[in-house]
């Protein structure tokens, strides 16, 4: 990577920010632009450039309708390893909470649905981190997770897995 930091955070927090369906102030070909260089740049991603690019991987969830592009830029923070994707993750999730309920149930879903598998040790990480953060912010990302063990939630299956008291 040949930008510094702040310029590729910066590039990747505008390309991140897919354009939306209804928004005509953007042509096809600038939106199709965008979410490729979303992609490409999420491809190149090593995993060991430094936690602050895995930390801006998740602040660039922004849009309600991705495309399969946060698909993407999960993969690449998974890149980073445990400490570093829960880490970040956790710094984003009162966020994510808050605008995009519904990405934020997928992110937590996905850890919750390491149980019983190989990589388990993710939820042990996930919810030692979560222990460690500010009370409110706790307070708030452990009533989604309860909320989510509802029957309609994502975490529906996994109930008792994650949270700060798990």
């Amino acid at each position: 990577m040949t930008a510094s930091f702040e310029e590729w955070r910066a590039e990747l927090l505008h390309v991140g920010n897919i354009v939306q369906d209804g928004d005509d102030s953007i042509g096809w070909s600038e939106r199709q632009a965008r979410f490729n260089r979303y992609v490409e740049m999420l491809d190149a991603l090593k995993g060991s450039e430094g936690f602050e690019y895995v930390l801006a991987v998740f602040e660039s969830l922004k849009a309600e309708n991705d495309y399969g592009a946060y698909q993407i830029a999960d993969r690449a923070a998974w890149r980073f390893g445990e400490i570093s994707y829960c880490t970040a993750l956790i710094n984003e999730l009162p966020r994510l909470i808050e605008g995009l309920p519904d990405r934020a149930g997928d992110l937590v879903g996905s850890i919750a649905n390491a149980y019983g598998t190989k990589d388990e040790s993710i939820i042990r990480v996930f919810n030692q981190l979560l222990s460690e953060v500010s009370p409110a912010d706790k307070q708030d990302i452990d009533g989604f997770i309860r909320q989510e063990e509802g029957p309609t939630g994502w975490l529906r299956d996994r109930a008792g897995v994650l949270g700060s008291n798990a």
